[in-house]
């Protein structure tokens, strides 16, 4: 059975994303005063199985300076572990079970650094490898204040489980008298999944395309899919940790549309102000609610 909760799991995130990518260019296409894609079946809705087709049909192209082993392990690594996050989601079978779920999955997320870190060394190219060190070293920075708010979180519910902590919202929403909380938690979500305003992992406009620059096709795909599968993993989160447990696909979907809003509205953040911000300013104000949290226990 756990085998089977592992397909559900996968087959739904897969979907999830690429219907993600429908949704995104439509917005963006709406933002822009533009058409979005309306080409492929009816209003487009099929855009997204034609452009992995593409993808996977691509030729494969066997760079000589690679480092193969480093080059083909990253992204499966990084596919992996997006797969993994949602297994600690109550189906009949979950197969993340007890009450420290939530550390099981901060633990799992840790490990996506490595992730970065072997597609762009492997690729053995300058301009990935400098997106791998940008994206690692943010991955690291933000989990830490990621950690604190959770710890909150804790504290006021003074439960471990999810489920507790998005039952006990029944009545209001954490997000209406946590407002500032929730907005931080949001900013470090986008910062941790490397998105816009924080997308230092690609950034176009400086390294080409980051750290997948020596990726086409199908590996291409599995990078791509790591990457939003980790956003719909944080919004789902964030919708059970300040939005409660009813409407909790509609309330990730909404989630969803902020993230592609703010990819929309806002310019890429200078990494040297990224970094200062989390070390400077998120981390002290964590650190402050954490005591303010531990004070209200007492």
């Amino acid at each position: 059975m756990y085998t089977l909760d592992f397909i559900i799991s996968t087959v739904g995130m897969l979907l999830s994303v690429a219907f993600f990518t429908l949704m995104e260019r439509k917005i963006m296409g709406l933002m822009h005063y533009r058409v979005g894609p309306n080409k492929v079946v009816e209003w487009g809705v099929s855009q997204p199985i034609a452009d992995a087709l593409k993808l996977l049909t691509k030729e494969y192209q066997k760079f000589t300076m690679s480092r193969l082993m480093m080059y083909y392990l990253g992204p499966l690594i990084s596919l992996l572990l997006a797969l993994l996050y949602w297994g600690f989601y109550e189906y009949s079978y979950s197969y993340i079970t007890g009450s420290m779920k939530i550390m099981v999955i901060f633990s799992i997320m840790s490990l996506s650094a490595y992730g970065f870190l072997l597609t762009s060394w492997g690729s053995n190219s300058k301009y990935a490898l400098l997106g791998g060190y940008r994206t690692v070293a943010q991955i690291i920075s933000y989990e830490v204040c990621l950690m604190f708010l959770v710890l909150i979180m804790f504290y006021i519910t003074k439960s471990y489980s999810v489920e507790n902590i998005a039952l006990s919202q029944s009545g209001v929403w954490f997000m209406l008298y946590s407002l500032p909380l929730f907005i931080t938690w949001v900013m470090m979500c986008m910062a941790e999944s490397s998105r816009t305003p924080f997308d230092h992992a690609e950034s176009e406009s400086e390294l080409v395309s980051g750290y997948n620059v020596e990726y086409g096709g199908g590996f291409f795909v599995l990078a791509f899919v790591s990457e939003y599968g980790m956003i719909i993993f944080l919004s789902f989160i964030t919708s059970m940790l300040f939005l409660g447990m009813n409407n909790m696909m509609l309330k990730t979907f909404l989630i969803c549309i902020v993230y592609v809003w703010v990819r929309c509205a806002f310019p890429r953040v200078r990494y040297d102000k990224l970094m200062m911000m989390c070390w400077k300013k998120l981390l002290p104000y964590s650190l402050a609610m954490v005591a303010l949290s531990s004070c209200y226990l007492l």
